[in-house]
């Protein structure tokens, strides 16, 4: 079963010189699963496959997706096969073209936050008005069931990955897979994190 989304601060970033910072262990296993999406984006082929995920309709029936994915996604139910599949057609969207672009991506960066924190540079950087993403935390946190919340969250996740607004992507895939569970705590920390983008401590968010 997924594991209660904590709300832990992003670690330190590491010393210059020193490998990258490895995540942690709370965010090891979407970590991995998102560095294999991205593995499967680096050939033209894999890439097309992965973005019928972007079609939610096309889910139901997501044979393509499921040549590379299927030993990836935990067997714990339809909702996180819909998680992890929607996740990843969301990434394959933006994922650079592997004919031109062969540099390696960086899935885990310390000092990325939640969608929250995503959303709230958005709208400094005017790829998103405040008064429409607020409004879309809102109709976020009503959604009960998760394919509502994903129809919801498409437009505004392909928009700002396309302007390079710095989206953590095991932090949504960790989310998302919780959502049916823990909606209204996974709602109310990104709302933190909008409004209140500066990160909190352990020991404030405990």
């Amino acid at each position: 079963m997924p594991r209660t989304p904590a709300d832990q601060t992003p670690d330190a970033p590491p010393a210059p010189g020193l490998q990258p910072v490895q995540p942690p262990a709370w965010l090891a296993r979407e970590t991995a699963f998102m560095q294999y999406v991205a593995d499967v984006c680096s050939t033209p082929q894999g890439r097309r496959d992965l973005r019928d995920g972007l079609n939610l309709r096309k889910l139901e029936e997501s044979w393509r997706m499921m040549r590379h994915l299927r030993t990836r996604i935990p067997r714990w139910g339809p909702d996180a096969t819909l998680a992890h599949l929607a996740v990843a057609g969301l990434y394959a969207h933006q994922a650079p073209n592997p004919s031109t672009d062969t540099t390696a991506p960086v899935l885990y960066d310390p000092e990325h936050g939640d969608l929250g924190w995503s959303l709230e540079r958005a709208v400094g950087q005017e790829v998103l008005r405040e008064d429409s993403t607020a409004d879309l935390l809102e109709r976020l946190a009503r959604q009960r069931r998760l394919q509502p919340a994903l129809a919801l969250l498409h437009r505004p996740v392909a928009r700002l990955t396309a302007a390079g607004v710095p989206l953590s992507w095991p932090r949504l895939l960790r989310d998302v897979n919780s959502w049916p569970r823990y909606r209204v705590r996974i709602a109310d920390a990104w709302m933190q994190s909008y409004y209140s983008p500066t990160p909190l401590t352990e020991e404030t968010s405990a």
